[in-house]
């Protein structure tokens, strides 16, 4: 090898051995920011932060005094535009905020139905140290409130908040943890419309954030996950319940663990029992029917008895059978709401346009012009359920007091 070059070498690798990191940082110089909210008072921005307290989570986890100092502290700042107000937080925190560990992003509603989420999405789609796998989360109230709310299991409830998103994901189907990427892409697609879940306290709020309910044996209030947001283009449009994002979570494939709750018998309404999907997987194809476009829903689902009230043999299989009909007829009626309140609203949370963009580009072309696209589709369900066991017991407990319907 040339001498030349072998000196050049050896003087940019030692400088890369003396220079370090150009952009480090003290880590006693920085607030670690957990979870960020965003509300807007007239032409202004409210951008509130989360704070970490190290020494009080250090103080409280290694069992000393503990309970002397808050795990958190809020932050608020304003600003014209959301630039503004994170520069005007210096006016206030004694440290620098630092976003790497900010997993929350909590938008009011009032902000996204007027100003929509353009302005939000480009700010923190920009900076280095900012997380796209940060949870977007929506709130009817103001969405800093959110924020102050203590929770005893967790010291820091922007990681509480992580938690039940993502409870709710694995055991109830009817939440989805949107990620700001994944939520950006939906808000970009011009085939699909965004959707995002909504938080809220219930109960007290501000007996829940003080530093009391901590002490405290029972919670004031919780933060708890609520309807489903849906947008059309990048803004909010209305909200669908719980019982309606079921249905989205069957029309996306999405359904992990739920239970479907079905009444014995058309007659006695009152006794029910409890269907535990293990297993489920929806196919959804585009068809051509005579010029107009039918999707083509198959769901099927596997699952197990968790509980009943009805007085049945359910070792016989006809017995079986009849259940799977009604369990299929109550997801059949998740479906077809869902697929109502879509169309009502105008919004495509499914994807069902982006299908038909891929695999008939014509009739997307046609269907782009119309106003409300979703009243020209048609839903063809088929639906297969099958109760593969009936866990420990064959027979209802009630058999044993009550005859057989």
């Amino acid at each position: 090898m040339n001498r030349k070059l072998k000196l050049l070498i050896l003087m940019m690798t030692a400088s890369l051995l003396l220079n370090g990191c150009w952009d480090s940082k003290e880590l006693n110089s920085l607030s670690i920011v957990s979870a960020t909210s965003i509300d807007r008072s007239e032409d202004e921005w409210i951008i509130s932060f989360q704070v970490v307290i190290p020494q009080s989570i250090a103080t409280q986890t290694g069992g000393g005094s503990g309970g002397s100092q808050s795990p958190i502290t809020i932050f608020s700042t304003r600003g014209k535009t959301i630039r503004e107000a994170m520069q005007n937080a210096n006016l206030e925190a004694p440290r620098a905020l630092f976003f790497a560990h900010n997993s929350i992003l909590i938008i009011n509603e009032q902000v996204i139905r007027n100003a929509g989420v353009q302005q939000i999405l480009d700010f923190f789609l920009r900076p280095m140290e900012s997380r796209e796998t940060m949870s977007v989360l929506l709130t009817k109230d103001k969405a800093s409130n959110l924020l102050e709310v203590l929770i005893p299991l967790e010291k820091i409830s922007g990681n509480a908040i992580q938690r039940v998103i993502t409870q709710g994901q694995e055991n109830l189907s009817q939440v989805k943890n949107i990620k700001l990427i994944d939520f950006a892409s939906m808000v970009a697609n011009p085939y699909q419309s965004a959707m995002a879940p909504e938080l809220r306290v219930s109960g007290n709020q501000e007996e829940q954030s003080t530093l009391d309910a901590l002490k405290s044996t029972r919670n004031q209030a919780v933060l708890k996950l609520g309807d489903l947001g849906v947008f059309r283009g990048d803004r909010l449009v209305g909200w669908m319940k719980r019982r309606e994002s079921r249905g989205v979570a069957w029309l996306s494939n999405s359904v992990k663990n739920l239970i479907i709750v079905t009444p014995c018998s058309d007659q006695n309404a009152t006794r029910l029992s409890s269907y535990r999907v293990t297993h489920s997987s929806t196919r959804v194809d585009p068809k051509m029917v005579n010029g107009s476009v039918n999707m083509m829903v198959h769901i099927q689902t596997k699952g197990a008895l968790d509980e009943t009230s009805c007085t049945m043999d359910l070792t016989k299989p006809e017995v079986i059978s009849k259940l799977e009909e009604a369990i299929a007829e109550q997801i059949k009626e998740e479906v077809l709401t869902t697929w109502k309140r879509m169309k009502d609203l105008n919004v495509d949370v499914v994807g069902f346009l982006d299908m038909i963009h891929r695999r008939y580009p014509a009739a997307s072309k046609r269907l782009s012009k119309l106003e409300q696209p979703l009243q020209e589709l048609e839903l063809d369900l088929n639906i297969e359920v099958n109760v593969e066991h009936t866990n420990m017991i064959n027979k209802p407990f009630s058999n044993l007091i009550e005859p057989n319907e």
